[in-house]
């Protein structure tokens, strides 16, 4: 099973979203992260978030939606509340509509992680029912 995350720039929300599925899945699923426009570099609240909260970041920077080949992933998940989100086709996609906590204080960063945390736990348990 191959599961893509994709937001806006892949600057916070995917990379969340991507190294928490890592985690819960014990690594026992392919998953990668990319962003419908890029950033130069990740989202440093971000990341420091993830590390306290015990996921440290794989991937350190950026990946571009276009460099991406889609017909290689079982799942893709759009994490973006944003329009330029909607656009992305495969012919498995979950919307999960996660506002961007970029810029604001850092308990925002934590309260997308958490939802981010619940929605990938979800969806892993979906994926190993899928399998039994």
């Amino acid at each position: 099973m191959r599961v893509l995350f994709v937001c806006r720039e892949n600057t916070c929300r995917s990379v969340m979203a991507e190294n928490v599925f890592r985690k819960l899945s014990s690594g026992r699923f392919d998953v990668m992260s990319a962003g419908v426009e890029i950033a130069e570099k990740f989202d440093e609240t971000a990341l420091k978030v993830l590390e306290k909260k015990g996921y440290p970041a794989v991937r350190r920077t950026p990946k571009k939606l276009e460099d991406v080949n889609l017909n290689e992933f079982d799942i893709l998940i759009s994490v973006c509340d944003e329009t330029e989100c909607v656009a992305v086709n495969h012919p498995r996609i979950e919307r999960w509509n996660v506002k961007d906590p970029k810029g604001k204080e850092e308990k925002e960063y934590y309260r997308t992680l958490e939802i981010i945390e619940k929605k990938v736990s979800d969806l892993v348990r979906r994926i190993e029912n899928e399998g039994t």
